[in-house]
């Protein structure tokens, strides 16, 4: 993994009654191999975990 990742940051605004509030969210955005790597390394484990049940 890489030492500094940069995030995406979403808010959003909810008003409830007399309530106002502001979400803040927070993602990582990977490099296009990172997200690649990281992929290929799901799928694996997917497989492992379905193969079990076949």
């Amino acid at each position: 993994m890489e030492d500094k990742i940069s995030y995406a940051i979403d808010k959003d605004r909810i008003n409830q009654q007399k309530m106002k509030l502001i979400v803040v969210n927070r993602r990582p955005q990977y490099t296009e191999q990172s997200q690649k790597t990281a992929r290929q390394e799901i799928e694996k484990q997917l497989f492992q975990i379905f193969k079990k049940y076949d």
